[in-house]
């Protein structure tokens, strides 16, 4: 459907919820895959990556998220989990999980990949929510010199009065 015959929403809003759908298909693929591959035991801990989605949406609308921390806090959390999934036979205080995470960047469990996904995705971030909000603030200011203007030719018209 073309852009034009989409009337009755802002152009903006139209990118604000194309994105959130891209957002949404991701999380849905995500959760899909992993749950043919994983099964039972990604279900049970899904929540890791349903915060991650909640998070995102959350920077992208406009909410007062570090993009950087909170993947951080991410890829802690899904260290933490997994690391007392593979070692299920042992049980583990939370102090003890606390200190394996510190030790993360020196010990790459996930190799570069944490990484390079944090480059890509406060990038793409920065700029999604970058674009919609200068399309708003494009839309408030054309609709302010709109009314000037408007605001202008009525005064004329009572000038020629």
């Amino acid at each position: 459907m073309p852009f034009s015959s989409l009337p009755s929403f802002p152009k903006p809003f139209i990118h604000l919820e194309f994105f959130l759908e891209l957002l949404d298909n991701s999380e849905k693929s995500l959760n899909s895959m992993f749950t043919k591959t994983y099964g039972k035991l990604y279900m049970q801990n899904s929540e890791v990556f349903q915060d991650l989605f909640t998070e995102l949406k959350r920077y992208y609308t406009g909410g007062n998220v570090n993009l950087e921390e909170m993947l951080n806090d991410f890829w802690s959390r899904l260290l933490e989990r997994m690391f007392q999934l593979l070692n299920s036979q042992y049980h583990f205080t939370d102090d003890y999980l606390e200190c394996v995470t510190k030790y993360t960047d020196e010990l790459k469990p996930f190799g570069d990949v944490p990484r390079k996904l944090k480059a890509q995705v406060t990038r793409a971030f920065i700029a999604a929510r970058t674009f919609v909000q200068g399309l708003m603030v494009g839309r408030e200011v054309a609709n302010r010199v709109a009314k000037l203007t408007q605001l202008a030719g009525d005064k004329a018209s009572a000038t020629l009065l």
